[in-house]
């Protein structure tokens, strides 16, 4: 039975996880929100894998996985930034509509 309360408690605190991501997005806090659900990802990242998964208690070929995947993703993660620091930045070959007064979907009033 005390599996099923920390079941229970896991997904009860994986909600509250999503409400707070939720919650967070109607908050104008610049690279805060992104910062914030990144650390929130993560948070819910750990409980799925701790309770769900039984990642602690898995076979070493399990584990060994796992750390291979963390690092793939922190690879290819890395060569993704490094690609985006090394882009010279170029201007649009293309011009903007100019707008109407009514807005650039209603046309002309």
């Amino acid at each position: 039975m005390s599996s099923l309360k920390s079941l229970l408690a896991v997904w009860l605190g994986l909600m509250l996880l999503l409400a707070l991501t939720t919650a967070s997005s109607y908050l104008s806090l610049g690279v805060g929100n992104t910062i914030i659900n990144l650390v929130i990802a993560f948070m819910k990242i750990g409980l799925i894998v701790c309770f769900f998964m039984h990642l602690p208690r898995a076979d070493v070929a399990v584990r060994l996985t796992a750390a291979a995947t963390l690092l793939f993703l922190f690879f290819m993660g890395f060569l993704i930034f490094g690609d985006l620091l090394t882009r010279h930045p170029r201007r649009a070959p293309w011009t903007a509509p100019a707008e109407s007064v009514g807005g650039p979907y209603w046309g002309n009033p």
